[in-house]
Formats: structure tokens, C-alpha cells, sequence
């Protein structure tokens, strides 16, 4: 892979707002009169004090400017889904809110399709299986595509003579693994166990392996814990077993395995492209990347709606102007900036954004199109609440607490709970 320029890593509070929420807000809530041209409530599930919080603020101001209007903005922290659930149970839910991944799961009978805007037609095929729902409608506005694979470290696969286009299967995977380990005494892969990485981990191989009907039955109602070991929790045993992970997997922070990356003490990462981003702060002239992840049916990417999709509640009163923001943020001289402040990939094809450095990843893997890009394993197969789950019994498996198959069990003992309390 080629090096490209230096891309300051600002996306880390991003890609963890995936897993967090915020703050109070929405219709109802005070924001100031509303100006001539109209007033809405947005809330947004963003970080307080991240760049992304600071673009839409900027360019909100500008939208209020041009269109004489009010924009009340709120902000995630730590509850934005739970303030969701009131909201919407009380029907009472804001003009525009970020969607953060179940645009279509959780929140389209609150939103107005968008079919008609005049920047869907310019939403990327990669977002076809999971923003679309049955009838064709999409619910959000996808200014982020979010997608990742299998992080690599380019240099330390060419010292042990590896092509990373031959990793093929996890067979694959795992045989260059011990060869790194042998021939290199270093950590074939890193992972956080201080943060939520674990369930990336586990989420991440989900996604691709099963098949179309097994996928099918796991999201109604049927958990197979032999599905999960063979394909899931049996790799992460194996990784536990032979050594692979970082001696420090318990306290490492994603900061830690960006700089082992960096200082090539280790060659893989199962985890968001900031991370390589955060690398390439600490060592300029590392060479990093991503690649797809081995699956059942070939290669593949995971990834999907990102946290930066923003819909309209089909009860808004300011559907017009709401409607407009939209279209606003969409066009591609204000989607641009705000995708390069938080390193993120466009999800409109009409939006070009400079990566730097993981511009060549993206360029091979994800432009053209012809790898897929499967969906967040428990977005749309499991129901709402396994997310926890599977950081604990991934974490409990590469401390090497719990076996591959009590590790499923747990799984399907909480599903079961989950599933139950759903119908």
C-alpha cells in the first residue's frame, strides 16, 4: 500500500459515540425564539468538545444565516439512547435527531422517508442492505459510510514474507499470525480489553460468518451456540491459546494499540480505521491499512450507517425547514468538511473527502464496490441490548476466562431473555 500525507486523527470520539449517547433535548426544549424563517430542535448524538461538534455548530450558524432561521442544537454524552426511548414514547421527538446506526431497526415508524430528497440519489450502494427497509424506504440522511475491516500493518507482513491479498480465510489469518510470532517475538494482533474493542471483535467476525439463512434464523429467534463457537468465539479461543494477543490486552487503551501498530509490535487489529489514524501520528513513516475479513461466502467489509446519519420526525412541525437542513448538510461543500474533521468515509457518492493516509484502503477496498459491506452483526440479528453481551463474553474468552462454549452459552441465555422481552 502506498503512503499518502499525514491525517491527524481527530475520528476516536467518533467511532466510540457508536457505543454512547446524550444529552437531553428536543421538541419542547428551550433554544431561543424561533427567527423568521422558521425554528428546529436537532439532537445529535456527538461527544461533547469533538470536532464533529464544532463543524456542525459552524455550520449550522451558516445554515441559520442563509435561511434566516433558528437551529436548537443538543448534544450526546452518555444517554442519548435512553433520552430517545422517552422522547419517543411520549412522542415528543425532535425535528431532526441522529439515527447512529438504526435509522430503519428502532426508528423509522418516528421518521419521515426521504426517498423524495434530492440527495438520495446519491446515497452509496454499500448502504443498500442496511439503510433500505423492506418496501425501499431510507429514513436518514448518511453523511458518514461507516466501514472497516481487518487493520494491517503492511511492513511486518513484508518482513515475514506475506502477501496480504493471499489472507484469504482465517486459516489464512492464522498461519501468518504464528509466522509474525515465530520468526518476530511480537504480538500478531492488539486489542483493548480496557474499552469496548473486545465487541468489536467478536461483532466484527460475526458479520461474516454465517450464512444468508443462518443470519435469518439467528434474527428470529433461533441462537445456535454451535454457530457462535465455530464461528466466533473458536477463532478468539485460538488467538488466546497460541499467544497472539498483546501481553497487555487487559489495560491497553485504543491509543495503546494504535502505538504498538505505530512501533510495529504488532501486525493486526480488529477495530475502526482511527485507530491506524492515531498511528500515523506517533510514526509518520509506518505503513498501515486496512483489508476485508475472511467470511463464509469471501471477503468482506463491516460497516454500514455511521453515527453521523441524521433523520426528520414524520410528526415535525417544521418539516420544511427541517427538510432543508438536511439537503444543506448534504450538499458537498458542507459534507466534505465535516466528514474530514472526524476522518470519516462519505456515504454520498457526490461527497469526495481526502483520507490521507487510509485513502489507499479505501480506494481499493471500498470505492469500487465489489466487496460487501455486511452489517453490524448485532444491529440486525440480534435484538436490542446484545451489544454488552458480546464485549463480556469476548473479553471473557481472550483473557482466557471463559471458553469458546460457555462464552456462547452466555450468549444464548441472554438472547433468549432479550429476544423473549422484544415480542
Amino acid at each position: 500500500m502506498r503512503k499518502g500525507k499525514i491525517f491527524v486523527a481527530t475520528v476516536a470520539a467518533s467511532a466510540l459515540a457508536l457505543g454512547l449517547a446524550g444529552c437531553s433535548g428536543g421538541s419542547g426544549s428551550d433554544g431561543g425564539d424561533s427567527a423568521a424563517g422558521g425554528s428546529i430542535d436537532v439532537f445529535m448524538n456527538m461527544p461533547t468538545g469533538s470536532p464533529q461538534e464544532s463543524m456542525i455548530k459552524e455550520l449550522s450558524a451558516k445554515f441559520e444565516s442563509e435561511t434566516n432561521s433558528k437551529v436548537n442544537l443538543t448534544f450526546a454524552s452518555s444517554s442519548f439512547e435512553d433520552d430517545m426511548k422517552v422522547k419517543m414514547a411520549s412522542d415528543s421527538v425532535p425535528d431532526v435527531f441522529s439515527t447512529h446506526g438504526w435509522s430503519v431497526n428502532r426508528y423509522s415508524p418516528y421518521l419521515r422517508p426521504l426517498n423524495d430528497q434530492p440527495w438520495a440519489k446519491h446515497v452509496s450502494k454499500g448502504l443498500d442492505n442496511v439503510m433500505y427497509d423492506a418496501d425501499g424506504n431510507i429514513y436518514a440522511l448518511p453523511l458518514e459510510y461507516s466501514t472497516t475491516g481487518l487493520l494491517v500493518n503492511y511492513e511486518i507482513l513484508d518482513k515475514v514474507g506475506v502477501d496480504p491479498d493471499s489472507l484469504k480465510t482465517w486459516d489464512d489469518v492464522d498461519a501468518a499470525m504464528q509466522k509474525i510470532k515465530d520468526e518476530l517475538n511480537i504480538s500478531p494482533i492488539t486489542a483493548s480489553g480496557k474499552e469496548s474493542n473486545a465487541g468489536d471483535v467478536g461483532n466484527y467476525i460475526a458479520s461474516g460468518a454465517f450464512t444468508p439463512e443462518q443470519n435469518e434464523a439467528f434474527k428470529n429467534g433461533d441462537f445456535s451456540t454451535d454457530l457462535w463457537v465455530k464461528g466466533v468465539t473458536s477463532h478468539v479461543q485460538k488467538w488466546q491459546e497460541k499467544g497472539f494477543f498483546n501481553p497487555d490486552y487487559v489495560s491497553a487503551t485504543l491509543d495503546d494499540m494504535s502505538r504498538q501498530l505505530a512501533d510495529n509490535t504488532a501486525a493486526f487489529a480488529i477495530s475502526w480505521p482511527f485507530v491506524l489514524s492515531t498511528a500515523y501520528e506517533y510514526n509518520p513513516d509506518a505503513n498501515l491499512g486496512f483489508m476485508p475479513m475472511p467470511g463464509v461466502d469471501g471477503p468482506y467489509m463491516v460497516g454500514g450507517e455511521g453515527v453521523s446519519a441524521f433523520g426528520v420526525s414524520k410528526t415535525s412541525q417544521n418539516e420544511e425547514l427541517a427538510l432543508k437542513y438536511l439537503d444543506f448538510l448534504a450538499q458537498p461543500e458542507n459534507a466534505k468538511p465535516f466528514l474530514e474533521s472526524m476522518g470519516a468515509y462519505a456515504g454520498l457518492t457526490n461527497v469526495e473527502v481526502d483520507l490521507g493516509n487510509l485513502q489507499p484502503s479505501f480506494d481499493k477496498y471500498v470505492a469500487p464496490g465489489e466487496i460487501p459491506t455486511m452489517p453490524f452483526f448485532d444491529r440486525l440479528y440480534l435484538p436490542n441490548g446484545m451489544w454488552n453481551t458480546i464485549i463480556t463474553t469476548t473479553d471473557g474468552v481472550i483473557n482466557g476466562q471463559m471458553t469458546a462454549e460457555v462464552a456462547a452459552q452466555q450468549m444464548a441465555d441472554q438472547y433468549q431473555t432479550l429476544y423473549s422481552q422484544q415480542k
